[in-house]
């Protein structure tokens, strides 16, 4: 009996696999991976200590554990007027890794009264070794594309407001 079993499940285990290898031919099951578009949650604008409005953009907003592992992953950019505002509860030192992101950054640290204090500038792609540390404490992080931060000449010092949509 325990011999007949084993044969009717080996037949059956035979016939699972063969299904499962059976090439497939309808390109309608392919499973495709849609790029994350932007959702704008909000607008930031960056100020000069002077008070002068240097620029306004779109931002996302990352305040979850998840949103911020995830962040710009499987993009291949922002637009120039697009960022992503990183909320943490506290300020602390802050680092990132660029691993899995496809275009270069630059990082803005912001501390909790909204002023900025530090910054990584044109960040390598997909770079996994490099640790760009925030120079001191942040609690919110700002990213945007690489090269901007000095194209609009923001410095430590400056200031940001936001606001959620």
């Amino acid at each position: 009996m325990k011999l007949r079993n084993a044969a009717y499940i080996s037949l059956f285990s035979l016939l699972i696999a063969g299904v499962s290898c059976k090439e497939n031919t309808n390109t309608d099951s392919i499973i495709s991976i849609e790029k994350p578009a932007f959702n704008k949650e909000g607008e930031l604008t960056l100020i000069k200590a002077s008070g002068q409005v240097i620029r306004t953009i779109d931002i996302e907003v990352a305040d979850t554990a998840y949103e911020q592992e995830v962040d710009l992953k499987n993009r291949d950019r922002l637009k120039l007027h697009q960022g992503v505002l990183f909320l943490y509860p506290q300020e602390e030192l802050r680092g990132y890794y660029m691993t899995d992101i496809r275009f270069p950054l630059d990082l803005i640290h912001i501390n909790a009264s909204n002023e900025i204090v530090s910054f990584s500038e044109n960040t390598t792609p997909l770079d996994d070794k490099t640790f760009l540390p925030s120079q001191v404490p942040s609690q919110l992080v700002l990213k945007i594309n690489g090269g901007l931060s000095e194209e609009w000449v923001i410095e430590v010092g400056d200031r940001i407001e936001w606001k959620l949509l």
